[in-house]
């Protein structure tokens, strides 16, 4: 059953690295280098770069599991990596669904901002007992956290935050896209559908309170 459980955790594991690594490697070829960087190059040159693509990224992988050993446990390593990700695009998804106002500008600069502001606040506090280097303080320690987990919901909640706030500003400053363009894509100009005559359990929207609403029970428990 444990020579069972490995091979499943290891195909698992290779499954996701050769997804992700796919998915790297074509970002970078055919969306940053072949559209800003040489957009007239041969496609055996592209297939060149995808595989040097490939081997850095590989390589990068292997050194970001050397920092992960570092860490109490590999949730705390995937939360740091959502603090600085997920936390930014989640308020760049937010605006740009429930907001028409947004524009694509307001959202590059949020995100990077919001990222910017992860950085910053995980280079400048440390958790209680940590050295500074990995696990932060790399730029100095200005504040101390009791837990690695605790610094890293902070460093997502500045994330988002700065991420929101920045892409409002940039937004409210550039042109916004014509109604006709957002239709499909932002909450008040998609028709939506209706839920009259089903029961309780299939409205999603009944749903979705029941989930807000035991997640933030949660938080509060365990916070």
């Amino acid at each position: 059953m444990l020579g069972l459980g490995l091979t499943a955790l290891l195909a698992s594991f290779m499954s996701g690295m050769a997804g992700n690594v796919t998915a790297f490697n074509t970002v970078w070829t055919y969306d940053i280098y072949q559209a800003y960087l040489r957009p007239r190059a041969s496609d055996a040159h592209y297939l060149w770069v995808g595989r040097m693509a490939t081997v850095f990224g590989i390589a990068a992988s292997v050194l970001t599991a050397y920092v992960a050993a570092q860490f109490n446990n590999i949730m705390d390593v995937l939360q740091l990596v959502f603090a600085f990700v997920n936390a930014p695009l989640l308020a760049t998804f937010l605006l740009g669904m429930f907001w028409k106002r947004a524009t694509g500008h307001g959202a590059f600069t949020g995100l990077f901002a919001g990222t910017t502001a992860a950085a910053l606040h995980h280079g400048l506090t440390l958790p209680a007992g940590a050295v500074a280097a990995s696990k932060g303080g790399w730029l100095a320690v200005f504040s101390t956290y009791p837990s690695e987990m605790a610094q890293n919901f902070w460093t997502a909640i500045d994330a988002f935050t700065v991420c929101l706030l920045v892409t409002i500003a940039i937004s409210l400053l550039t042109k916004p896209r014509a109604d006709s363009e957002l239709v499909g894509l932002v909450y008040s100009l998609t028709d939506k559908p209706r839920e009259a005559g089903l029961a309780w359990h299939q409205r999603p929207a009944v749903l979705g309170v029941i989930v807000l609403a035991a997640t933030g029970l949660l938080n509060l428990v365990f916070f």
